[in-house]
């Protein structure tokens, strides 16, 4: 993830929630031990999968920073087809606006977490803290994984989560966990195989600002890799209306 605070975003709006009530007295004054128990958590818990998308297909931010610098191509995914293909996989649009997860906490019902929370505090129960607010935390992961910093906004991301359990009864869709590295900590992962449901899953690409892929390779590949939205007699155009239609370039100026 590009942002450090992923799931902890989210989190910290408790601290704002507790201040607001006035009767969570500790947990305002000593958050600062809550937030150390939750930085350890979310070292131990099963996340979900997550594979992130967005909503748009031509911003010079994402070209710099996800495409070779301007250089790839953005690839248009139907998501409804994605979520069709595996019961593991849901969608979920990113949340940043700072109201909208203040209304999330408002609706979770967090006062008897927060109650046993502030209890173990009375009580001076380190052990018995680190469990509840581990539960609080299970009882709030799926909302922090679709909510991050406002900062992040011009991403417009969209979210598909997979199951993290490595039990799978779709091998043939959805791997089991795997393993990479990127040369500084090991990575899980799992794959999903949608090379059966390519031609309903692939819509459009768009080219990037400073791209150097020829358009008639490019539909040569495309050719190859029977993709149905090229033209119907099998001739290179790039005039063709269902080129033009499928295949865009980018408006950035960028070099």
């Amino acid at each position: 993830m590009n942002d450090y605070s992923e799931v902890i975003w989210f989190l910290k709006l408790i601290k704002n929630y507790a201040d607001k009530k006035w009767i969570y007295q500790n947990i305002s004054e000593k958050w600062f031990l809550i937030e150390s128990i939750i930085k350890d958590i979310t070292q131990e818990i099963e996340f979900p999968y997550i594979l992130c998308l967005s909503k748009k297909n031509d911003v010079l931010s994402q070209w710099r920073s996800y495409a070779d610098d301007g250089k790839g191509v953005a690839i248009g995914i139907n998501v409804d087809n994605l979520l069709k293909f595996s019961n593991l996989l849901s969608g979920n649009e990113i949340i940043y606006e700072p109201q909208k997860q203040i209304e999330i906490i408002n609706n979770k019902n967090i006062d008897g977490f927060l109650d046993e929370i502030e209890r173990e505090f009375l009580n001076n129960n380190i052990k018995n803290l680190h469990n509840k607010v581990r539960t609080l935390i299970s009882h709030l992961l799926t909302e922090a994984v679709v909510c991050k910093n406002p900062k992040f906004q011009e991403e417009d991301e969209y979210r598909i989560l997979c199951n993290p359990v490595d039990f799978n009864p779709e091998e043939r869709k959805i791997s089991r966990v795997k393993f990479r590295t990127n040369n500084e900590c090991i990575l899980p992962y799992r794959e999903i195989y949608f090379n059966k449901i390519k031609y309903s899953l692939i819509e459009n690409i768009t080219i990037g600002p400073k791209s150097l892929l020829n358009d008639r390779n490019l539909w040569l590949f495309l050719k190859n890799q029977g993709f149905k939205w090229l033209s119907e007699d099998g001739k290179w155009s790039k005039q063709d209306k269902k080129w033009k239609e499928h295949v865009k370039i980018s408006k950035a100026t960028y070099r």
